[in-house]
């Protein structure tokens, strides 16, 4: 099987974790007290309800034993998952760094989906997911003959955090300070594909949530006073900016990978 078929059959059960993880930051509940349970409601979990898609599919919405609605959230996160999975391993390919660019997909999917719903980013996922990002990504750079790329990687990340620091310190709720530590984690993966990447990854941040704004606000959907969660659209302004650099080097370079 491909590399990149494998990669999204393992983001589905990936993704599987991850809803457990997103309920139990939502709900603001220990992982031990969700993990025995349906995905999206109390009811105790059937052998089905361990296995991604099939969980929902086989119960029906909402839940035929409490009647409590799965919601959309619960049934993207798996096949999300799966595509930014099954993506990232077609670009970055057999790369030692690889492990590490399906950790971050993984830690931005939850904090992404987290931030939509209760607009923040939870330490407990942010801050071990960075640390553990960070790890991964000098390790498989080292494997990868590309150790000498870590000192810009870091000088990145710091850049698009202190980009975000002042903002945050001279606004009141546009920006969080969950958002300037998740930039962190971003400009480090950006940078890691060069300066162009990282500065692609913040302005693109911007630009979406900018974008976006406009049209809630002509459609009458928020009002000048909404904020919008920042995180997601930092999110996809990373995987986009690191997504379009891997593969505009792949076609100028197939033999080669940056």
């Amino acid at each position: 099987m491909p590399l990149h078929l494998l990669m999204g059959v393992a983001g589905l059960f990936a993704g599987r974790f991850l809803v457990t993880l997103i309920r139990a930051d939502l709900e603001r509940a220990p992982i031990r007290s969700v993990i025995t349970c349906r995905p999206a409601c109390a009811c105790p979990a059937r052998p089905a309800d361990y296995m991604p898609m099939l969980w929902w599919a086989v119960s029906g919405d909402p839940c035929s034993g409490c009647h409590r609605p799965t919601g959309a959230l619960h049934r993207l996160v798996e096949p999300v998952t799966a595509a930014a999975w099954a993506g990232t391993a077609w670009l970055v390919g057999a790369q030692w760094t690889l492990a590490a660019h399906l950790w971050m997909v993984a830690v931005t999917v939850a904090l992404g989906f987290v931030d939509l719903r209760s607009y923040r980013l939870p330490n407990r996922v942010l801050v071990p997911g960075t640390v553990t990002g960070l790890l991964l990504l000098a390790g498989g750079a080292l494997a990868d003959g590309r150790i000498g790329d870590m000192p810009a990687a870091l000088a990145a990340g710091l850049g698009y955090f202190c980009a975000l620091l002042i903002p945050a310190l001279l606004t009141r709720g546009a920006i969080g300070m969950g958002d300037v530590k998740l930039a962190f984690l971003l400009g480090l993966f950006a940078g890691y594909h060069g300066w162009e990447t990282a500065f692609s990854a913040l302005a693109g941040a911007f630009l979406a949530v900018g974008s976006a704004a406009a049209v809630l606000l002509a459609l009458r959907r928020i009002t000048r006073h909404d904020y919008l969660p920042f995180g997601p659209f930092m999110v996809a302004g990373a995987w986009f900016a690191i997504a379009l650099r891997v593969a505009n080097y792949q076609l100028l370079y197939p033999a080669g990978f940056v």
